[in-house]
Parts: C-alpha cells; sequence; structure tokens
C-alpha cells in the first residue's frame, strides 16, 4: 500500500539525517494521501529504517498497514491536516539551531527576502505542551497561521509543503535562517525587511507556495 510514498518517505529521512536536521529516531515525517496518512514509525534510528517500515493510518489515527508503532507525534501530524488542506507533507525536525531559538522563546523574524516568499512570513513559537499530544498539534497549527512552518516551544519545528520534497526545502531553509539569526544576535541586534516588502512578498508567498 502506497510504495512509492514509502520509499519518497524514506529518501527524505536519509535527507534529513544527511542535513543534520535529526539523529538517531528523533523527529518524524509524513505524507498525506486521500484520507490516509503515510508516516515514520516510532523509535527506530533513520539508518535502520526501510520503507516496509512506514506506517499507514487514517485520519483517526487508527493503523490502517504496518507492524510497527506509528510515530509518537501522529498526533501533531493530523492536527495539521485536517486544518490545513494545502498540507500534503510534514517534516517535524529537532535542528540545532531552531531548537536553540525555541528555548530563548523567540520568533524568527522576516530578515532574510526568502523568509516571507518560502515560510510566509514571521515563523512564531508555540506555547509548551508534551510531545505526542493532541494539545500540541492544536498549538502548532494555531502558530502556524497559514505560514509553511512553525517552531515548537523546547522541542524543535514543524514544516509543511505540498509534497514531501517541498517541505523539506522548507525545513532547510528555516534552519538556515535560524542560524543566520543567531548568530547576529550575538554581535547585534538584526535588522528585519521593511513592512512594505513584507506585505509585497507576502503576496509572492501566495503565488509561490506551489500547493
Amino acid at each position: 500500500m502506497y510504495k512509492e510514498t514509502k520509499e519518497e518517505l524514506l529518501e527524505i529521512c536519509a535527507e534529513m539525517v544527511r542535513r543534520n536536521l535529526v539523529e538517531g529516531s528523533a523527529g518524524n515525517a509524513s505524507a498525506r494521501v486521500d484520507d490516509h496518512v503515510v508516516i515514520t514509525p516510532s523509535s527506530v534510528r533513520y539508518t535502520e529504517m526501510a520503507a516496509e517500515d512506514m506506517m499507514v493510518i487514517d485520519m483517526d489515527g487508527k493503523v490502517i498497514e504496518g507492524d510497527r508503532n506509528p510515530s509518537v507525534e501522529s498526533p501533531m501530524h493530523l492536527e495539521v491536516y485536517k486544518n490545513r488542506e494545502d498540507a500534503r507533507a510534514i517534516v517535524h525536525t529537532h535542528s540545532i539551531y531552531a531548537s536553540a531559538l525555541t528555548l530563548l522563546n523567540r520568533t524568527l523574524p522576516p530578515i532574510l527576502d526568502e523568509i516571507v516568499p518560502k515560510l510566509g512570513g514571521e515563523i512564531r513559537i508555540t506555547q509548551y505542551s508534551m510531545p505526542g499530544t493532541k494539545e500540541l498539534g492544536q498549538r502548532v497549527v494555531k502558530a502556524m497561521d497559514m505560514r509553511s512552518a512553525a517552531l515548537i516551544a523546547n522541542h524543535g519545528a514543524l514544516c509543511c509543503g505540498g509534497s514531501l520534497h517541498e517541505a523539506l526545502d522548507v525545513a532547510v531553509l528555516l534552519e538556515r535562517a535560524c542560524r543566520i539569526y543567531m548568530i547576529a544576535l550575538q554581535v547585534g541586534k538584526p535588522s528585519q525587511l521593511p513592512e512594505d516588502v513584507v506585505e509585497d512578498e507576502a503576496t509572492l508567498w501566495e503565488m509561490m507556495k506551489g500547493y
């Protein structure tokens, strides 16, 4: 069931590891296919994961196919899919700079030209919630507010896209922007884009998001 999606998901997981967005079995990823979600299994190291390990669940979290447990963050993925029809794939990372920014309880402001047209605007941070809970998913949805990503308090980040590759691209850009912002904070107060530019680029995001 969904063989090609499972293989693509495995490929994305390998790329997440290669780009230092996750390590071990931390983080997770998924893709929505019709009324089902193909999602990574719980507590399986990416370096040991196979396409056959991917789980298929329905929109209520019921296992449809697979011999393992679906990711403990399935409730968060499902909340995003239920509230964002444009989201067809999710990449949840524990990347270093995005995670560090959450410890400071800071949002990522529009400091670079790529942020608004690619991510949708300022990337907000959630209130803290326990991992694996529906509440966490609800708070992620609220923080995203029609953007492509959200920072998760004391945890990491969630990125979505119209495909797995788009979601991964969002995660890579988010981590790069967080790194630049953190470096700039060490020596001064980072400047933000002018408000009129942010407004123009927000319109560009609506045109370019590819959903």
